[in-house]
């Protein structure tokens, strides 16, 4: 971000905020250290991917981030609902997994249910008469 601009034009906070929020939520849980490491993960490959989206646009939009605002609470509940059974997993892999995908399966979800209702997503939003 600091050499290539602001992509998504939300300003540096909101950069910093998302990540913060959904590592404190999982923290709060006292998940697994490796849990807290796949909820990262997944945090910076939905930043970064749109991120790319705006890099890769002919005209950059500034309003490309309500679409990421808007799924934030679907990758919330994934990531409480993976929160769950990762006290069972016994392989510290698992747990890694779980953090991964408990955000990114909530994420992609609610950007499914984003992009057929209120936003027009490209290939995600489908064509229902």
């Amino acid at each position: 971000m600091l050499l290539a601009g602001d992509p998504v034009y939300v300003g540096l906070w909101y950069y910093l905020a998302v990540p913060a929020v959904a590592l404190g939520l999982t923290a709060l849980l006292r998940a697994r250290p490796l849990f807290l490491s796949g909820a990262s993960l997944a945090v910076a490959i939905t930043l970064l991917a749109y991120m790319c989206i705006n890099w890769r646009a002919a005209r950059p939009d500034g309003l490309v981030a309500l679409g990421h605002l808007f799924s934030l609470p679907g990758a919330a509940v994934g990531l409480l609902l993976a929160a769950v059974p990762v006290r069972r997993a016994r392989h510290p892999l698992a747990a890694l997994l779980l953090g991964l995908g408990g955000l990114l399966g909530g994420f992609l979800a609610n950007q499914l249910v984003v992009c057929n209702t209120v936003m027009w997503c490209g290939p995600f939003s489908m064509d229902i008469r």
